[in-house]
Formats: structure tokens, sequence, C-alpha cells
């Protein structure tokens, strides 16, 4: 039997083979798809991250003596979407009861209430948008407001309203307005 050749490396060498065979053995990541989502799949950076609203309110009866102030309330939502598109609104006012509705970011309802009254109103709000791939969900936020009568509607002219306050976002696969 022959003894083993003896193979002398020094150090550059022994690195230059392990780069060699390194590099053989290594292959570069392949992007699958560079599409911001896949078919199917919303992209939370299409869905709306904030929305606001403004309010109005004014009386549409006003008794001299007894009785309640009644009054109309308008609330207007504002938002957009973040990939253009595309959206659709829905709103409604859920307290006090009864239930209004809306499918524009315009929610109109009328109310009463004694003279010197305060009363909480609050509900949902959802807004609909389609993200790069033809794929819609919506964005349901809650809002609430104050409304406020006074003494009498001839002096103090219309009730006064708290700045709507819209809060949370829940981000729902729907076709349809989630908030019906």
């Amino acid at each position: 039997m022959e003894p083993p050749e003896r193979i002398d490396l020094d150090r550059r060498q022994v690195l230059r083979r392990l780069a060699a065979a390194g590099a053989v053995g290594w292959a570069s990541p392949v992007i699958l798809s560079s599409s911001p989502a896949a078919a199917g799949v919303f992209t939370a950076k299409c869905a709306p991250g904030s929305v606001t609203a403004t309010a109005a309110v004014e009386y549409t009866a006003c008794p001299l003596v007894l009785g309640d102030f009644t009054y109309r309330v308008t609330l207007t939502f504002i938002g957009s979407c973040p990939c253009g598109g595309p959206s659709t609104w829905c709103a409604r006012k859920e307290a006090p009861a009864p239930l209004v509705s809306s499918t524009t970011n315009i929610l109109v309802f009328s109310a009463s209430a004694p003279r010197l009254t305060t009363r909480p109103y609050s509900g949902r709000v959802a807004l609909r948008c389609t993200d790069r791939d033809g794929d819609t969900q919506f964005a349901i936020y809650n809002w609430s407001l104050n409304v406020q009568t006074g003494l009498t509607c001839i002096l103090f002219g219309n009730p006064t309203v708290t700045v709507p306050s819209v809060t949370g976002r829940t981000l729902v696969d729907s076709a349809t307005c989630p908030l019906t």
C-alpha cells in the first residue's frame, strides 16, 4: 500500500478552496412576487389609518314655555383611502335608540331634549377601500359626541355640540356595509 499523498496547503489556499466550495453551494434568494399583496389578501397599508368628523346642530322646533327642544344633528365623516381608488361609506347612530343609518359619509338624525340638557350620542362609521389588487376591506370606527340644549332658542341660538370623537379601527373583509 502506498502512503497517502501529503498535501501541504497554506492558509490562503484553504480559504480560496472554501470560498469556491461555498459559492457553488449557495444560491441567491428568489423573489416570487414583487406585488405588495398576493391576490385575495388585503394589505393593511391600503386601509384608512384615520377618520375624523365634523358636527353641526340646529333647532327644528323650540317651545316658548314648556316642552322639549327638537334639533337635527349632521355628522360629516372625513377620511381617504391611502392607495387611491374608490371609497364607500356607511354610518349609523346606535345610542340612544332609535337606530339611524346612512350609506354615505354624512349621517343626519333628529332628537329632542328638555332645556339645559346634555345628551350623549354614539355609533359607528365604516369606510371601504380597495387595494392595488382590487380586494376590498372596511375599516370600522366608533364615534361619539354630546349635544347640549340651551335655556331658550331665541336668546342662545342653536344647541352646542362637542367635537365628535372618532376612535378605534377594526378591519373587516366584506363586500357590503358591515354595520347593517
